[in-house]
């Protein structure tokens, strides 16, 4: 069964902000792990910060072999609904509540059961990130074989992944993470990532 042949002529604006959309989980996610995690693992849970960037190096490690596998998988894939969507329609539940779980971790973990738990929810987050985000911007060269065209459809992508992971960090730190009594600097406010990581694992399943 040959691959399908990359759909010519112009798309449509709807079907540009419906793929720029999609890469909101993948912003959400990015700025989760650039500012939040490693802080929260750290500074609020009090894992130590060699144990918290070994567990983020292993996590990009495996990144590194599983991006091209799924790539690969997604591209000789042949099913009724397309060799791009069962990744993405797979991924969507479990990325969204392994990012919750991550950071919403089981109390009273030692050290050793919570570095584990870490670096395995951090995993599992970061390939279901990649089952949906590897098929998906490949769908760009089946949607259209115009090369201007294809280049406006991954700005509408970049925007959308920007805007989502930006405007999560403002809700997490307008909202979640303010400043209490008991917790002057809102950061290290244990509470506020539990709703932190609801919230973004909603948007992401979205």
């Amino acid at each position: 069964m040959s691959s399908p042949a990359p759909a010519s002529g112009e798309v449509s604006l709807a079907t540009r902000l419906f793929y720029g959309v999609g890469s909101v989980a993948y912003g959400v996610k990015d700025n989760g792990f650039s500012f939040f995690l490693l802080f929260y693992y750290n500074q609020v849970l009090g894992l130590p910060e060699a144990w918290v960037g070994a567990g983020i190096f292993a996590a990009l490690m495996v990144d590194a072999f599983s991006d091209p596998l799924v790539g690969y998988v997604s591209d000789n894939w042949h099913s009724r609904w397309g060799r791009r969507h069962p990744f993405m329609y797979f991924a969507a539940v479990p990325a969204g509540l392994s990012f919750y779980f991550l950071f919403n971790p089981p109390a009273g973990l030692s050290d050793a059961n919570l570095f584990a738990y870490f670096v395995t929810l951090a995993v599992v987050v970061r390939s279901f990130i990649t089952l949906y985000e590897i098929p998906s911007t490949s769908l760009v060269a089946e949607l259209s074989d115009d090369y201007d065209t294809r280049t406006s459809m991954l700005s509408y992508r970049y925007f959308f992944g920007w805007w989502g992971g930006l405007s999560m960090a403002v809700l997490a730190f307008g909202f979640f993470l303010t400043p209490s009594a008991a917790y002057p600097d809102g950061q290290l406010d244990p509470s506020g990532y539990g709703g932190y990581g609801l919230t973004a694992g909603l948007l992401m399943t979205a």
